[in-house]
């Protein structure tokens, strides 16, 4: 005989109330954070990171002793696409799709920098920053599939089950990164976080890349005003802000 997933009454309520909020929230975030990330390997140590408040990464590190408005400049390396050892989605893409996803990570490294108005640069220098950065998983979602998920009423409440229970929506695509900071001249940490979004069954969004590009958007803007604060008060660590009851709620949307 089969065995099947035991939901609690809770997570069936919850379920099912975020099916019915489905459409009320459809002005909402296409894609919401995981509930958790696997290190990729690229960061190499990871033991200085504590687990993300509110709006933070799911990961993060901040030098205390950094001050950030010493720096005026950046260097960006190459976007990497680091593929963990293992079964990986980066490891089957075809070139097109490498290109596409290497240029969107550095578009939106220098749209960040561009709105902390920092100066890029190639030579390392005592005002100058660098940036690493690598996409570490992106998985594309499964378009025909996602799309009958949220227009059948008959599949909408199981799809909320599953979501309920493994924190992302059925055929949803997932995106996620690790990024450091680093002195140019001195190698010392200054910053690093590592993050993960998945997709939501989202009526908007029927190209199979729209989740991973929907979490770069939100990397984005998240990330410069995470620089923008940096540069106003010289501190790396962020002020996490709580979470709002309507981002509470869009987080809880499969």
């Amino acid at each position: 005989m089969p065995s099947y997933p035991v939901f609690s009454i809770r997570a069936v309520l919850r379920a099912v109330w975020a099916a019915a909020a489905l459409t009320a929230l459809a002005g909402c975030s296409a894609t919401k954070q995981a509930r958790d990330i696997e290190p990729s390997g690229f960061l190499g140590s990871y033991s200085s990171l504590r687990k993300g408040n509110g709006s933070e990464p799911l990961l993060v590190y901040a030098n205390p002793a950094a001050d950030c408005r010493r720096y005026t400049k950046v260097m960006l390396d190459p976007a990497a696409l680091w593929a963990k050892a293992g079964d990986s989605w980066l490891q089957k893409l075809e070139p097109k799709d490498r290109d596409m996803l290497r240029k969107l990570s550095t578009d939106t490294l220098l749209d960040v920098v561009n709105k902390a108005q920092l100066e890029v640069v190639t030579q390392p220098g005592p005002d100058v920053m660098r940036i690493r950065f690598a996409l570490t998983e992106a998985e594309k979602a499964n378009v025909l599939l996602k799309e009958g998920t949220v227009l059948a009423p008959y599949v909408t409440a199981p799809a909320a089950l599953y979501s309920e229970s493994t924190g992302q929506a059925l055929f949803t695509g997932d995106a996620a990164f690790e990024l450091e900071i680093l002195d140019s001249l001195t190698g010392q940490r200054l910053y690093a976080a590592a993050d993960k979004r998945v997709g939501k069954l989202d009526v908007r969004d029927f190209h199979e890349w729209d989740d991973v590009k929907q979490a770069f958007k939100s990397w984005g803007e998240r990330g410069a005003r995470r620089l923008v604060a940096c540069r106003t008060t010289g501190s790396f660590a962020s002020q996490p802000k709580e979470q709002s009851f309507e981002e509470k709620i869009d987080n809880n949307v499969p």
